[in-house]
């Protein structure tokens, strides 16, 4: 008869393969469960450095235009663009002379520019455009500023809705944040559920290996393991999905302040990395909490 004492023991990552073996069916439903609930913080975080990226882009652009004065000298628009440049909320400032606004129009008119041939001379006056900073101060403050300016005969805001606009995407990326915060605690606290059934599942088993003295790290260590391979698995399968549903429901549709459909939907690679240790952590926190509390003695 060979002698057991001498037995090689088993590792926790043999023992968790061996224990994910013997209940397939536990193991489809925890990876299934967690997959659905990945997707859904996938599918917001994905969504929401889209919109983000969206509205930075919206938020910035040619907001302020400065017109100045007939009586300007011809140098003031350089030297105002100069100055301008160098204040903190303007990420950039260039003088538009009236010759090159002319021709802007007529590009824009297109096959309509022949209605500019009877003009006897040019209406248009010299400009500076700014290109703000989103968020950088509101635009009423900058406008006051500009208007006491010398050589400026009115400031013109193209967009005046944008203080307004960069005022809500601050209190959504605020509100997203803890949203953000809560789903990835949904995450934990499906794995602890998932967990304490693992136990529940296996509590015969558990109480054996408790009489004949096996510590609660040794009975834990397998479970970590089996969390952590089924996070990988329930996070390539949300990876997977959320991908498929973005493209299903990209299209090039047009959407209102020339918004795009298929810009929103886009999927986002640079975030697979830490989603995937995000999802790992959460997980072995979750099991971490399911096992400690299910393993008190006589908790199954």
């Amino acid at each position: 008869m060979p002698d057991q004492s001498h037995a090689p023991r088993r590792g926790p990552l043999t023992r968790a393969l061996s224990q994910m073996g013997q209940n397939l069916w536990l193991q489809g439903v925890a990876v299934s469960s967690l997959a659905v609930t990945l997707a859904i913080l996938f599918a917001y975080l994905n969504l929401g450095l889209n919109l983000y990226g969206a509205l930075e882009r919206l938020t910035t652009g040619a907001s302020v235009m400065v017109v100045l004065a007939e009586d300007a000298g011809p140098g003031r628009g350089p030297e105002l663009a100069l100055q301008l440049a160098g204040r903190k909320e303007v990420l950039s400032a260039r003088f538009v002379p009236k010759e090159e606004a002319l021709k802007r129009f007529r590009d824009q008119l297109a096959s309509k520019a022949g209605l500019l041939e009877g003009l006897s001379r040019n209406p248009l006056p010299n400009t500076v455009e700014l290109q703000l900073r989103p968020g950088a101060a509101p635009v009423m403050v900058i406008t006051n500023h500009l208007r006491g300016l010398a050589g400026v005969e009115e400031v013109v805001t193209s967009r005046p809705w944008l203080h307004q606009l960069e005022e809500a995407a601050g209190i959504a990326a605020e509100v997203g944040s803890v949203l953000g915060v809560l789903l990835l605690a949904g995450v934990v606290l499906v794995v602890a559920n998932t967990v304490r059934l693992a136990v529940y599942v296996r509590r015969e088993e558990l109480e054996i290996m408790a009489l004949v003295g096996a510590t609660t790290g040794y009975m834990r260590r397998p479970f970590l393991w089996e969390t952590a391979l089924q996070c990988l698995a329930a996070a390539f399968l949300a990876l997977l999905l959320v991908r498929g549903l973005l493209a299903f429901f990209s299209a090039p549709l047009s959407l209102p302040l020339g918004l795009q459909m298929a810009e929103l939907l886009q999927f986002r690679p640079m975030l697979v990395p830490p989603f995937v240790l995000a999802s790992l952590a959460a997980g072995l926190a979750g099991s971490w909490l399911g096992v400690g509390r299910a393993l008190q003695p006589r908790a199954w």
